[in-house]
């Protein structure tokens, strides 16, 4: 959720600069990237011959696109596209941890059923 935020901030801001010449539209890193540096185990090297693991971060970098006369490289089209995939990984976030939250509701024996 937290990333979904993140980058819900980056495109619109991207959305508001889209008028400031020679502005570079920004993205997040990709969420696998977040997930797999959350969940890296930092590995000992035993021997000179083993091989390091990968790393991974958040951060905005800029994205490639034609620019414009200004230099503005920021196409609404594609930042509306992506804050609409954001809002959809928002939506489906919020609702499967809703449900999430129903069953352990039910678990406990607090069901949100009538009290009749």
């Amino acid at each position: 959720m937290e990333w979904l935020q993140n980058r819900e901030t980056v495109l619109a801001g991207n959305v508001a600069n889209a008028n400031t010449p020679k502005y570079s539209p920004k993205d997040v890193s990709p969420f696998q990237g977040v997930l797999n540096s959350a969940q890296a185990v930092t590995l000992m090297r035993t021997q000179p011959g083993h091989m390091t693991g990968p790393g991974g971060g958040t951060y905005a970098h800029n994205t490639g696109h034609v620019s414009s006369i200004d230099g503005n490289r920021v196409v609404l089209e594609d930042e509306l596209a992506k804050i609409a995939d954001t809002n959809d990984q928002h939506r489906f976030a919020t609702t499967v941890y809703g449900r999430y939250m129903g069953m352990y509701s039910m678990a406990l024996g607090g069901g949100s059923g009538s009290s009749s």
